[in-house]
C-alpha cells in the first residue's frame, strides 16, 4: 500500500512504484495493467492510477492495444538496439562536457552509489543503482532536459539489463567499468573518460542483444 511521503505527489509515487515493478521484471513483458486489481494493490483509486499510467505510456513502459488493454510493452531486438545508440551518443556526450565541471562531492557520490551496488549482492535493484551512478557523473555538464531525456532511455533500457545482469561476475565486471569512469574523471582525462564509457556501453548492449536473440529464439522453437 503506497501512502503520501513528503511533497511526491500519490500519482507520482504510483509512477515510482510501477516503474520500479516493470524494470525489475515483477510486471514483465505483455503484463496487463488491470486497474482494479492494481488499485486494490497499491491501496490507491483509480483516478491518480489511470494518471500514473497515462505518465508510463509516456515513457514508454505500457502501451494501450485493442483488446487487450493496456499493458507492459515489448520492444524489438532492433528497438533496444537503438536504445543503447542514443546511450552511447547521449552519454559520452554529456561525461565529456561534465568532467571539467566535476567537484570533489560529485566523485564521493558516484564512488557511494558504487559501493552501494557492490553491498547489495542483488540485481534487483540494479538499474535503479545503475541510473544514479550515471546521473552522478552526468549532472555536472548541467544539461538538466537532457538528463531527463536519458532517464526515460534508461529505464526501458534497464528492464532487459536486469535479465543480463543475473551473475556475480556481470555486476563485478559493471562496477569494474564504473570505479575506471571515476578514475579518469577524477584525472580530468576527457578522452580516456569518455572512450572507456563508449566501450563500456558497446559491450553491454552486444552482450545484451546476444542473450536476448538466443532466449527468443528458443521460444519460438518451442511454440514451434
Amino acid at each position: 500500500m503506497i501512502a503520501k511521503v513528503g511533497r511526491q505527489s500519490l500519482t507520482d509515487q504510483i509512477v515510482t512504484e510501477l516503474r520500479h515493478q516493470i524494470i525489475t521484471g515483477l510486471l514483465a513483458e505483455g503484463a496487463p495493467l488491470r486497474q482494479e486489481k492494481l488499485a486494490a494493490e497499491l491501496g490507491v483509486s483509480r483516478v491518480p492510477l489511470r494518471e500514473a499510467i497515462r505518465q508510463l505510456e509516456a515513457e514508454g513502459l505500457v502501451v494501450s492495444e485493442l483488446h487487450k488493454g493496456t499493458v507492459v510493452s515489448s520492444l524489438s531486438l532492433e528497438e533496444i538496439e537503438e536504445l543503447f545508440e542514443i546511450r552511447l551518443r547521449m552519454e559520452t556526450w554529456l561525461f565529456e562536457a561534465a568532467i571539467p565541471c566535476m567537484t570533489e562531492e560529485d566523485f564521493v557520490l558516484a564512488e557511494t552509489v558504487t559501493d552501494e551496488a557492490m553491498a547489495s549482492g542483488s540485481v534487483e535493484n540494479w538499474g535503479e543503482l545503475n541510473w544514479r551512478f550515471h546521473e552522478a557523473l552526468y549532472r555536472p555538464s548541467g544539461y538538466l532536459i537532457a538528463l531527463k531525456l536519458l532517464r526515460t532511455v534508461h529505464d526501458n533500457a534497464n528492464r532487459y539489463v536486469n535479465l543480463q545482469i543475473a551473475v556475480a561476475e556481470d555486476v563485478e565486471r559493471e562496477l569494474a567499468d564504473h570505479r575506471a569512469l571515476i578514475a579518469f574523471a577524477r584525472l580530468g582525462d576527457i578522452r580516456r573518460g569518455g572512450d572507456t564509457l563508449r566501450a563500456h556501453i558497446q559491450r553491454v548492449s552486444r552482450n545484451l542483444i546476444a542473450s536476448l536473440a538466443e532466449g527468443r529464439m528458443g521460444k519460438a522453437r518451442n511454440i514451434a
